[in-house]
């Protein structure tokens, strides 16, 4: 869990200094509480989890897809360019075990196995430059076995399904239609997919 969190500080720096990067042509909008108008966000991605291990037992990749429904705008701080949205939606992860497992009938390898992940977040949207915007969302997150849960190593059938999810993220905005979105957070990991609005 140490190196997700900080991990995802990583991203979260990585993005605020690409945002602030001095550009020749984009101004800072920040303060023009103005946020883009947009109906329905969906944002198709790939996700990649191999910055800590998972509770259903290991490393996994996956697609995934999202969708954000603006809730308010401006957002919470009606003096600056900000936007609420609720973003919902699932991803898939194929995950493999780091180790053998072991109980009392001995041990054995252990079995990939697929994961269904379907969060629901509160999506706080910044709008900084025509190009860049940056975002930080929570919620809860169904977190879904298929396959054998007791021939993967770390994955037990006892426990919750209801996980709590964290992520940051931005976006580079190819127009008012189209924008590439990078996203880093538990329990999904990072993910790199296209925003369409």
């Amino acid at each position: 869990m140490n190196r997700a969190v900080n991990f995802t500080s990583l991203i979260a720096g990585a993005v605020v200094l690409c945002a602030f990067a001095p550009e020749s042509r984009a101004a800072s909008i920040i303060r023009d509480p103005n946020p883009p108008k947009y109906g329905l966000e969906i944002e198709p991605h790939l996700n990649v989890q191999y910055f800590y291990r998972d509770k259903f037992g290991g490393h996994g990749f996956g697609p995934g897809i999202r969708f954000g429904i603006p809730l308010m705008s401006p957002g919470f701080i009606k003096k600056i360019n900000d936007s609420v949205a609720l973003s919902f939606g699932g991803d898939f992860l194929y995950l493999r075990p780091l180790e053998s497992r072991c109980d009392n009938n001995g041990c054995y390898e252990a079995k990939a196995l697929w994961g269904f992940y379907s969060p629901v977040t509160l999506q706080w949207n910044f709008w900084l430059t025509e190009k860049w915007s940056a975002f930080g969302e929570a919620g809860p997150v169904l977190r879904t076995p298929f396959g054998t849960c007791e021939r993967s190593a770390g994955c037990k059938d006892n426990e919750s399904p209801i996980w709590f999810s964290t992520y940051v993220g931005g976006r580079y905005h190819f127009g008012d239609s189209l924008a590439l979105t990078m996203r880093a957070g538990y329990p999904t990991g990072f993910s790199v997919g296209l925003s369409i609005f």
